[in-house]
């Protein structure tokens, strides 16, 4: 019997300075649970492994995500709803630019398009269950000005640039945090964003 190949885990990190569902229960913080390093994988890298899967080529499954585009982008600017294969349903989730009271009424001058829906399907739901995921145990806060200015050393002793999401893994806190603390840090002086990969950053005083 030929062996299962082994599933890689989701690598998480789960804080506590984020309460369960934005509540608080009996004066006891909530754990949240989010992915520690999330790699982002471009249309170009999924036309590459569909080329190698199948007799589709690169330049098919271009033309075909293109025309996707388009209709998707029509459908939805007509209120309909897009079934996704057996991947699930998008739709258009609409709502107020502000908060309106019964009182004051509603013109559709007040609605916007607030952002897209996703509902998995019952296959991909299934899907999900199987997935692995690894957790190193609870990160009770991130790291503090020192902490993180040493690991930033360390990191950037080594490699060239940092991008966001390391700085968060790197510095235990938030993307919401690492973006902060960053703009922070090329607003100080000790950071510039640089040319060697979208979204990185390095020393603002490495020699040009």
């Amino acid at each position: 019997m030929a062996k299962k190949t082994a599933k890689s885990a989701i690598k998480c990190r789960a804080t506590s300075r984020h309460l369960l569902n934005g509540t608080q229960r009996g004066g006891v913080e909530g754990i949240r649970v989010t992915v520690s390093y999330s790699q982002k994988h471009t249309l170009a890298d999924m036309a590459e492994t569909i080329n190698d899967k199948c007799t589709v080529n690169v330049a098919d499954v271009y033309a075909v995500w293109n025309a996707m585009e388009g209709e998707i982008v029509r459908i939805l600017s007509q209120g309909g709803r897009i079934e996704l294969g057996s991947l699930g349903v998008l739709s258009l989730e609409i709502g107020t630019r502000e908060l309106k009271s019964v009182d004051e009424g509603i013109t559709s001058k007040d609605i916007v398009a607030k952002g897209i829906t996703f509902a998995p399907s019952k296959k991909l739901k299934q899907a999900m269950a199987d997935f692995a995921f690894e957790c190193d145990g609870l990160v009770t806060k991130p790291f503090d000005d020192d902490q993180m200015m040493r690991a930033l050393e360390e990191y950037l002793g080594k490699k060239p640039c940092i991008i966001p999401r390391v700085f968060a893994t790197l510095c235990h806190c938030s993307s919401s945090t690492a973006y902060r603390r960053i703009n922070e840090l090329v607003a100080d002086g000790v950071l510039r964003k640089s040319d060697l990969a979208p979204g990185s950053y390095e020393w603002a005083d490495e020699e040009e």
